[in-house]
């Protein structure tokens, strides 16, 4: 790989290149497409350039790039608190560590999670910790197509993280960063409080502060799923929709200036004026400042209309984004964003001219209609891709979450306006909460509803990609009206159709064992012909969040249609121990301790969970097995503590909370 000086000189000459080339063709023919390659190329470097500057984990004094153990290290944090589960999380920026040869001078970030009893909450944007102990390297999947965390991580350029226990840990110093992601930091966990203390329903008051800070962190299982399900998931994240509100609400209240060209400048200072400052007191979330740089140039735009339009528009605002981060164009959201919102601006005029109702509340419910269908016509392959499904009822449900989106985040933001009146705040919050409430019982009872939802969608990229290819086609057909347009989907459908065969064969003939490794749980599956069958612990078969985010993708990719336990007649059992016979290989899994061996018996695979084995010293006396396998439910110190003895007597072994999913291809 070349060096960035390299490349830089060599960008140099590319730009120097392209005024030399003008100058020297400039009454040539070939001058635009001598130019235009030189020209391209030079912005294609510079990309390329900016995107090695921009990944700190190339920096020489990059935490990634230590070699030594950290005793600890200084961190400043740069992310306001979230609340998980088990834990609480914020983001930190590592100014030093200290090896044994001292302290060295060390940048990179690192998520940082404390249990719920430490008092993290008081902490603010820009204080520094010293922190005992060393980050953890994030890990890769550890089960086959399980959402790969590591990568999703290192495109923010996070590639550590390290769970805190008490006393290991003490605050150096108070912020003295008071720059404007202080100040928004702080005005994000004021507007926090604020909806906390007048919206104070559990429910109701996550989905109040999704809907006006992007603040997803009270909501369950069970009304996420709902929200997925029904097609309205993109409300709990602020993005184009809520900025687009609030925006339109501005063009509405400004509409008398709008007639003259001094009175555009004006609604269009004014409206970046207002959508920057929603966007501060959300703390500048990267999702907000997309929205919210999107439409400030809509909003310039808008006062030199004569010379634009609002595709340059959406490309200046995403060639600006892209120069400020790079990796944005990797991010779920910023693909689903613009597409959703190129959507809207190509398709939802051509839907709405195909009727014409005569009521005026008829009228407002087809515009939503238009507005939801050319979104989800422009979106549906990515989000099959990305969410494995794709819900049936969409347009009913945003017939409500559109118009609730509004009344939502209008509501909130007058809420945080008037909370100095703390009886009229509570009278707000009492509607806004029991608005809610409806809006979540109308989406859980579209959720209910037959065939609400097509669910375990697996998509190729291949096959994503003819998906968009054939949707725009389509579109450009319909612009156009030629006939090579029909003959591209054609070639594209039959690429999506050869993708789709292949994919089926090969499912057909492929048959497996997997020990997955889910922390603290048993889980064994066979897979054979769109078929699962699988051995588990009880407790993790009622964890369906697990099931979902570690088992569910490697289903999916197999095209598993159903999932059974596994038949008696695949195995024998005895106290404490089961013999399994698949497709030509046995396995033994031992699971208890109060387990009695059989005079002789071999085995392919010996399967140990729950610590159910003392030694192996006696167990190799009756067992003759080829590989030991340790399942996740199995510590890590059991499993070092058999591994140096399986070393001993020359044993293969491998530990699935260690190394990961353990696959045996049958």
């Amino acid at each position: 790989l070349w060096s960035l000086q390299e490349l830089t000189v060599f960008l140099v000459v590319l730009v120097l290149l392209y005024f030399l080339t003008s100058w020297l063709l400039r009454r040539s023919k070939l001058i635009e497409l001598a130019t235009g390659i030189i020209g391209l190329s030079a912005i294609f470097l510079a990309g390329y350039l900016n995107t090695l500057i921009k990944n700190e984990a190339l920096r020489p004094d990059a935490l990634i790039q230590n070699k030594f153990v950290i005793l600890a290290y200084r961190v400043k944090l740069i992310s306001p608190n979230e609340e998980k589960e088990l834990s609480r999380k914020r983001t930190g920026l590592v100014q030093a560590v200290r090896t044994t040869f001292g302290w060295q001078p060390t940048t990179g970030k690192v998520n940082l999670y404390w249990p719920k009893k430490e008092p993290i909450a008081t902490l603010d944007y820009g204080d520094i910790l010293l922190v005992r102990g060393q980050p953890q390297k994030l890990l890769g999947p550890q089960n086959p197509h399980e959402f790969d965390l590591k990568r999703f991580l290192s495109l923010r350029n996070i590639y550590h993280q390290h769970y805190i226990l008490p006393d290991t840990w003490s605050l150096l110093e108070k912020s003295k960063d008071r720059g404007l992601l202080f100040h928004a930091n702080r005005a994000r966990s004021w507007s926090t409080r604020i909806i906390t203390e007048f919206v104070p329903a559990p429910r109701e008051q996550a989905i109040v502060m999704a809907f006006v800070l992007g603040v997803t962190d009270g909501i369950d299982d069970e009304l996420r799923q709902a929200y997925a399900a029904t097609g309205a998931m993109h409300a709990l994240a602020v993005s184009g929709l809520h900025v687009s509100i609030l925006y339109g609400l501005l063009l509405f209240f400004f509409r008398p200036l709008s007639r003259s060209a001094g009175g555009r400048w004006i609604i269009a200072l004014v409206s970046l004026f207002a959508l920057w400052s929603y966007a501060f007191i959300t703390g500048l979330s990267p999702s907000v400042l997309r929205a919210v740089t999107m439409f400030s140039f809509v909003a310039i735009a808008r006062p030199v209309e004569r010379t634009s339009n609002i595709y340059n528009t959406l490309a200046a605002s995403a060639f600006f984004l892209l120069i400020y981060d790079p990796y944005f164009i990797l991010s779920v959201g910023f693909q689903l964003s613009y597409l959703a919102v190129l959507g809207i601006v190509l398709l939802q005029r051509p839907l709405y001219n195909l009727w014409e109702p005569k009521s005026g509340l008829v009228d407002r419910l087809w515009q939503i209609s238009c507005v939801s269908m050319a979104a989800q016509i422009a979106t549906f392959a990515l989000g099959m891709l990305y969410f494995h499904q794709f819900p049936l009822y969409f347009l009913i449900s945003n017939f409500f979450v559109i118009p609730g989106s509004f009344v939502i985040l209008i509501g909130g933001v007058l809420l945080l306006i008037i909370s100095p009146f703390s009886w009229l705040a509570s009278l707000l919050g009492l509607v806004l909460q029991v608005f809610v409430k409806v809006l979540n019982s109308i989406l859980f009872w579209t959720e209910d509803l037959p065939l609400s939802v097509i669910g375990n969608i697996h998509l190729s990229l291949v096959q994503c990609g003819c998906l968009m290819g054939l949707t725009c086609g389509l579109i450009i057909l319909f612009h156009t009206r030629k006939f090579y347009w029909v003959l591209m989907m054609s070639a594209l459908t039959l690429v999506f159709s050869i993708e789709c065969w292949s994919r089926l064969v090969r499912l057909q003939n492929a048959s497996d064992f997997t020990i997955y490794r889910v922390q603290g749980h048993s889980m064994l599956e066979w897979t054979e012909k769109g078929h699962a069958f699988f051995i588990a612990d009880s407790a993790l078969l009622n964890d369906h969040s697990g099931i979902r985010y570690h088992i569910l993708p490697n289903r999916l990719a197999k095209g598993i249609l159903t999932d059974h336990s596994l038949p008696e007649r695949y195995f024998n059992s005895s106290r404490g121990l089961r013999f399994y016979s698949l497709a030509g290989k046995t396995f033994l899994l031992i699971q208890s301790r109060d387990y009695e061996l059989p005079e002789t018996v071999t085995v392919d695979y010996l399967v140990i969970s729950r610590n159910a084995v003392g030694s192996l010293k006696k167990l190799v006396n009756h067992v003759n097995f080829g590989c030991l396998v340790f399942d996740s439910s199995n510590s890590l110190r059991y499993c070092a503590r058999l591994e140096s003895e399986a070393q001993a007597l020359q044993k293969d072994c491998y530990s699935v909370l260690k190394e990961g999913a353990f696959i045996v291809n049958l």
